[in-house]
């Protein structure tokens, strides 16, 4: 009951992206956006209706493909990042690991990869997109770290806390992911010149 209610309020927070459709920073960054957030939704459905990690996992390593060409490109991505996730991938498959392990090597070394690149773009952005962009993707990360410890720790308070921090983390790092794509500093001042018109 408790992963039906949490896929509520993600799919709530995402669907907010879609309401607010003013003031995008520009259509591209908007589209990507978009599509990094419904593969979001795609996997946590995979991982909390459905139970499939393995599927989940595969949607998140989408999700932080997407939001690599975000803030960077797919030249780069082609390039290096893809590469190295394939050799990643390969050099694994010799081990005994499970595929799920597998593909959770690839989808931390994707995740390091787009914030990184979230890091290293930010400039780009006008503010507080410059911060939003940044700060949800570290939380972002938080929360994959708590997920690893997860499976790492025996049952144990800490495990217990990492637990409750997967959502601590999660949650307002898809709620800063979902506005970031919107330019606020003009929305913000578009409204203050409506303000100041009725009240002359």
């Amino acid at each position: 009951m408790i992963d039906t209610i949490l896929f509520i309020i993600i799919f709530i927070i995402i669907t907010f992206s879609f309401i607010v459709r003013g003031y995008a920073v520009n259509r591209r960054d908007s589209y990507l956006l978009r599509a990094g957030l419904v593969c979001t939704l795609l996997a946590d459905f995979c991982m909390l209706i459905l139970y499939n990690n393995i599927i989940g996992l595969i949607f998140f390593i989408c999700v932080q493909t997407i939001y690599f060409f975000r803030y960077l490109s797919a030249r780069i991505y082609a390039a290096i990042i893809l590469p190295l996730l394939l050799c990643v991938f390969i050099v694994l498959s010799f081990t005994p690991l499970p595929l799920e392990a597998r593909l959770s090597a690839v989808y931390a070394c994707t995740m390091m990869s787009s914030v990184l690149s979230a890091f290293i773009r930010r400039k780009l952005y006008p503010s507080p997109n410059c911060v939003l962009i940044p700060l949800g993707m570290v939380l972002f990360m938080l929360c994959d770290i708590n997920v690893a410890l997860v499976n790492i720790l025996p049952a144990s308070m800490a495990r217990s806390a990492a637990q409750v921090l997967i959502w601590v983390f999660y949650l307002p790092s898809q709620a800063l992911l979902s506005v970031s794509g919107a330019r606020i500093s003009a929305g913000l001042s578009d409204k203050r010149m409506v303000f100041k018109k009725r009240r002359e």
